[in-house]
This record gives C-alpha cells, structure tokens and sequence, in this order.
C-alpha cells in the first residue's frame, strides 16, 4: 500500500514538472515573437476591451499596443523623413491631436502647433528662383503646401488670396523700349514682370502702368568708333535702337552716356 502511494506521488511530481517545464517553454517563446519597433503613444483614451494579447496575435509587422484604456494591433511607431515646419507667431488648436508621425496619412508629420500637436505637411527645401509679385488676387485656396509639393521647378507662390504652384521669376534679356512724356498706355498693372509674358516679350512701362511688350530688333549697321577729341553726351538719350530715329542706332559715348548716332 506504501509502495503504491509513492508511486502515485512520483508520478503526480513528474507530471507537474513536466507541466511547469511546458509552460515556461510556452511563456519563453511567447517573450521571444515579440515584433521589432515601438508601439505609438497613445492619444486620450481608445475602447476598453482587450482586442490582442500579444505581439504575436496581431497581423503582419502590428504589434500590441495600448490605446489609453485597452490594447489593440497598431503598426509600429514610425518616424517620417523631413521636417516640422518652423513655429510662427500663429498659435494653433490646443489639442493633442496626434503623437507620433505614424498617426498622420500620407507623409505629413505629427508637429507642434504652438499650443498642441497636429498633423502637418513636412518642410523640405525650398527651390531656386523667386515667386512673382501677385497681379491682383487669386483663388482663395491652398493649393499647395510648399515647393515640394509643386511640379518641376515651380514654387509654391501667394495668388493674392490663397497658393499655388508658380513658375519662379526669371527676368529676360533685352530691354525695355524708353518710354516718353507722350507715351501714356493703359494705366493697369497686365504683369508684373518678365515671367508674366509670352515667348521673349518683357513687362514694360507703358508711361503709366505695366504690359507685356515685344522686343524691337536691333537696327541693322554698327556704332561708329568715337573719336577721342569727341565726348559726346554723357547722359542717357536712348536705351535702344527704337528709341532712334530713321536708321540711326543707339551707341555709347566716351563720356559714358548713350546717345542716337547714324549707323556706319
């Protein structure tokens, strides 16, 4: 009777050992499929329910993360490449409205507002040029967020009222015919520079306001050498060719001014 009940007691201690042995094992491989990355602060407080165990209980690269009250499958905190863009005097909506850039869509990132936390577009590098002056206003709509988010090299540019994306300013070569006391256009402001105009016409003065004006072709012939002993003017007489009468061109001067002289 001794001999049975030890037997029984043996048996009983090896099965709890082989037991415990199992669930160490379970519990050391549960530790182990824990998935790479950090899970996402949690943003106030998400459902009260336990929808995930583990690591291991969620698809794919998500991982088991609190949400404020419970756990859920979340992807794993991810930080986004670019920028917040810099803090202006603007003070935005105190609320944290993300915590992390995984919480954004797209490429935008979780920034600071100045009182709180939004999802915001990135600041990348800004493109060469210059954006034109607004000619009166534009839609009254954000159609972009910055250069990057315009084609090629344009830039995103104020319409007057909103933004959009603009090709940047690039003044054109020649210039502009002189104008005279009686020279007097239409007094409106067509353009407001060169990049207004088509093909190779410059925004010029009109006398009172500013339009897209085609380039006169120089006259045919040359300047005649200046002699030494001839100053001429030294003001400025004429800015090109046109501004000459007949077949006389526009030629510098000793002295350093621009006067009309027949062609040789």
């Amino acid at each position: 009777m001794t001999a049975r009940v030890c037997c029984s007691l043996i048996s009983a201690l090896l099965c709890l050992s082989v037991f415990w042995n199992t669930r160490d094992a379970e519990g050391a491989a549960r530790v182990s499929t824990k998935k790479p990355g950090s899970c996402p602060k949690p943003v106030g407080a998400g459902v009260c329910a336990e929808m995930c165990s583990g690591d291991s209980s969620c698809p794919k690269k998500q991982k088991c993360c609190s949400n404020g009250c419970g756990h859920q499958c979340m992807a794993p905190y991810q930080e986004k490449p670019g920028m917040c863009p810099s803090k202006n005097l603007k003070i935005g909506v105190c609320a944290e409205l993300c915590s992390c850039d995984s919480n954004c869509p797209n490429n935008q990132k979780c920034c600071s507002n100045g009182c709180g936390h939004q999802c915001m577009p990135p600041h990348t590098a800004e493109k060469p040029g210059s954006c034109p002056k607004p000619i009166g206003a534009g839609a009254c709509a954000e159609m972009c967020s910055g250069d990057s988010s315009c084609p090629n090299n344009q830039k995103c540019c104020s319409n007057g009222c909103g933004r959009q994306c603009m090709a940047p300013y690039k003044e054109k070569p020649g210039v502009c015919p002189r104008t005279t006391p009686r020279m007097k256009g239409v007094c409106a402001e067509r353009c407001s520079h060169d990049g207004d105009c088509p093909n190779d016409e410059k925004c010029c003065s009109n006398g009172c306001g500013h339009q897209c004006t085609p380039l006169p072709k120089e006259k045919p012939g040359v300047c005649p050498m200046t002699l030494a002993g001839l100053r001429g003017s030294c003001e400025e007489l004429c800015v090109s060719d046109f501004d000459c009468p007949r077949n006389e061109k526009c030629c510098s001067s000793i002295c350093g001014g621009r006067l009309c002289t027949p062609a040789s």
